[in-house]
C-alpha cells in the first residue's frame, strides 16, 4: 500500500501550479518567434523603463528592508533559536565550505572580468566618464552587487524555509505552506497558495534565462579561440539545446553522481583558475588593488544601496543594480532552499552570518583577483573594449582580455569545460526547483518525479533560444526584471507569515509532528491556532539545548 502511494505521489503535479508557467513559457516563445523586434521593445520598456525606471525606488528601498531583517535576526533573542533539535548535519567547515563554493560558477567569471567596464563607462553622480574617479567607483559597484546587501535575499529565504523544514515539520516545502499564518490554512492550500507557487515557478523560469543569457556569448567566445569558428545564431542555440537535452538525459537517468561530479570539478578548476591567476599575474597589483576596493565600497556602501542618481541622470543604478536586485530575488528561493536543507541544527544567527559572509568573500575574492587583472590589461595593453563590446559584444570583449593571460592557449579548453559543466549544474539547480514547486505533496526528503524536471529543462532552454531572436543578454535580463514581481510578493507573505509564528513563539516538533518544544508567552490554547497538534503541558516546555546557543 505505501508503494502504491509513492508512486502516485511520484508521478503526479499539481496542474494549478504547473499549467501558468507553462502558459508563460508557450506564450513567451510564440510571441517573441513570430514578432521579434516588436517583443523585444516591448520586454525592453517595461522591465527597464517601467520596473527599473519608475519603480527602481521600490526595489532598493525592498533589498534596504531585506537587510535590515537579516540584521535583527541576529541581535534579536530569535537569532539563538535552532532549527530543530538535531545536532548540526555538517560540520561547521564543511557547512561553510559548501555556501563559499556556491559562487564558483562560470557566471562569476563573465563578470568579473566586464562588469567593471561597464561602471567606468557611464558613471553615477556627474563623474566624468573613464576618469580616475570613475574607475574607482567602478571597482566599488561590482563588489556591491556581489556582496552581502544582495545575498541578504537568499539567506533570508533561507531562514524561512530552515524554520518551515526543520521545526514545523511541514509535510511539503512549497511557500504557500509557509504563509498558512497570514493567509489562513484553508487559503493557503486553496487557490490562492496555488496562485502563490505558481508565481514562485514563473519567478525561478524568469531567474534562469538571465544566466543563460550571459553565459552563452562568453561561452562561444572560449568556443572560438579553441576551434577558430566564429559565434552565429545556429551555433548558440545549439549549444542551449546541448546543455537542455544533456540535462534532460542526465534528470531522466537518475544520475546523480554524474551532476555531483560536475559540480565538484566546477568547483577546482573555478579555484584553481583563481590561484593560477594570482600568482602568474602581477600578484602584488592585485592585492593591493583588491584592499582599494574593499574600501571604496566599504566607505560608500549605504551611498552604493540607496542611490538613483537622479539628479545626474545616468541610469546605471536602474540599468544595473536594480536589475542585480531583481534578478537575485528570482533566484533566492531556490538558493535560500538549499541553503535552509543544509542547516539542519544550526542557529538562526549562525544560519544568517555564515550565509552572508561565506558567499560575500568567495565573490569577493573572484572580483578581486579577475576584476583587477581586467582592469590592468586593459590599462597596460590598450584593449579598445567599448568598440569590441559594440562590434562583437560582451563575450568577444572578455575573451579579448583573457587572451593576455600566460598560457591562455591552453586554458582555453579547461575554460570551455568549465563553462559547459557550470551551466550544467546551474540548469540543474534551478530545474530542480521548478519541478519541486509544480510536483504535487513532495516533502522535503522527496523527489519530484524525473519527467517534471526533464520537462522544464527542456522548457528553458526553448526560453532561451528564442531570446537570441531578441538581444540576448539585454533580452533575457529584460524577462528576469519582470519576472521578479511574483518574487517580491511571495516573499513579503512568507515573511509576515514567519514573523507572526515567531511573535507567539518558537516551536519544535518531532518526526512524528507532536510539539517537542515551544517558548512563547502565548497560552497553549492561543498558539494551538498555528496548526499545532494538542500536547501536555510537559511537552510544551522548552528544552534548554534547543533554546540555548552553544
Amino acid at each position: 500500500m505505501a508503494k502504491t502511494q509513492t508512486k502516485k505521489r511520484k508521478f503526479s503535479v499539481e496542474p494549478w501550479v504547473f499549467i501558468p508557467p507553462l502558459i508563460a513559457v508557450i506564450a513567451l516563445v510564440a510571441w517573441v518567434v513570430s514578432n521579434p523586434e516588436g517583443a523585444g521593445a516591448a520586454l525592453s520598456n517595461l522591465a527597464f523603463g517601467t520596473i527599473c525606471g519608475d519603480f527602481g525606488w521600490f526595489f532598493e528601498w525592498y533589498v534596504f528592508a531585506i537587510v535590515i531583517i537579516c540584521v535583527v535576526l541576529c541581535i534579536h533573542p530569535v537569532g539563538k533559536k535552532r532549527f530543530g533539535s538535531e545536532k548540526p548535519e555538517y560540520s561547521t567547515f564543511s557547512w561553510l565550505g559548501m555556501i563559499f563554493t556556491g559562487v564558483a560558477g562560470f557566471g562569476v567569471l563573465t563578470w568579473t572580468s566586464i562588469e567593471w567596464f561597464y561602471y567606468y563607462q557611464a558613471p553615477t553622480e556627474g563623474v566624468e566618464p573613464y576618469s580616475m574617479e570613475a574607475l574607482y567607483q567602478a571597482t566599488a559597484y561590482p563588489l556591491h552587487h556581489w556582496g552581502f546587501i544582495i545575498f541578504s535575499a537568499a539567506t533570508l529565504v533561507a531562514v524561512l524555509f530552515a524554520y518551515q523544514i526543520y521545526c514545523k515539520k511541514v509535510s511539503d516545502v512549497r511557500p504557500s505552506t509557509a504563509c498558512v499564518a497570514v493567509l489562513g490554512e484553508k487559503h493557503a492550500k486553496g487557490a490562492l497558495g496555488k496562485i502563490i507557487d505558481a508565481l514562485l515557478a514563473i519567478s525561478i523560469l524568469a531567474g534562469i534565462v538571465t544566466a543563460i543569457g550571459v553565459n552563452v556569448p562568453t561561452l562561444f567566445g572560449i568556443i572560438s579561440r579553441v576551434f577558430g569558428t566564429q559565434p552565429s545564431f545556429a551555433a548558440q542555440a545549439f549549444v542551449i539545446i546541448l546543455w537542455s537535452v544533456v540535462m534532460a538525459i542526465l534528470l531522466a537517468s537518475g544520475v546523480g553522481k554524474g551532476l555531483k561530479i560536475f559540480s565538484d570539478v566546477r568547483v577546482v578548476i573555478g579555484f584553481g583558475l583563481l590561484i593560477f591567476l594570482l600568482f602568474v599575474g602581477p600578484t602584488s597589483y592585485l592585492l593591493n588593488a583588491f584592499v582599494d576596493n574593499v574600501g571604496v565600497y566599504l566607505n560608500n556602501v549605504l551611498r552604493l544601496t540607496l542611490n538613483t542618481d537622479t539628479f545626474a541622470g545616468s541610469g546605471t543604478p536602474q540599468a544595473w543594480t536594480v536589475f542585480y536586485w531583481c534578478w537575485y530575488l528570482a533566484l533566492a528561493f531556490q538558493t535560500g532552499l538549499f541553503f535552509a536543507k543544509i542547516s539542519r541544527g544550526r542557529t538562526v544567527r549562525q544560519l544568517v552570518i555564515g550565509a552572508l559572509l561565506a558567499q560575500t568573500i568567495g565573490s569577493w575574492l573572484f572580483f578581486g583577483i579577475f576584476m583587477n587583472y581586467s582592469i590592468y590589461i586593459q590599462q597596460t595593453e590598450a584593449v579598445d573594449l567599448a568598440n569590441i563590446i559594440a562590434t562583437a559584444g560582451q563575450g568577444e570583449a572578455i575573451v579579448s582580455l583573457w587572451d593576455h593571460i600566460p598560457f591562455i592557449k591552453f586554458l582555453y579548453p579547461i575554460l570551455m569545460i568549465y563553462g559547459f559543466m557550470s551551466m550544467q549544474t546551474l540548469l540543474n539547480g534551478n530545474v530542480y526547483g521548478m519541478a519541486m514547486v509544480t510536483s504535487k505533496s513532495l516533502g522535503p526528503n522527496d523527489e519530484p518525479p524525473r519527467w517534471n524536471r526533464v520537462f522544464w529543462s527542456l522548457g528553458v532552454g526553448a526560453i532561451a533560444i528564442s531570446l537570441l531572436l531578441i538581444g540576448g543578454i539585454s533580452a533575457a535580463q529584460s524577462v528576469t526584471i519582470v519576472g521578479s514581481i511574483p518574487a517580491v510578493i511571495v516573499i513579503t507573505l512568507m515573511v509576515a507569515a514567519f514573523i507572526k509564528e515567531v511573535r507567539k513563539g518558537w516551536m519544535i516538533r518531532n518526526d512524528k509532528g507532536e510539539v517537542e518544544s515551544f517558548e512563547g508567552y502565548q497560552r497553549k490554547e492561543e498558539y494551538v491556532q498555528l496548526d499545532i497538534p494538542e500536547v501536555s503541558e510537559k511537552s510544551a516546555e522548552p528544552a534548554a539545548e534547543i533554546v540555548e546557543e552553544k
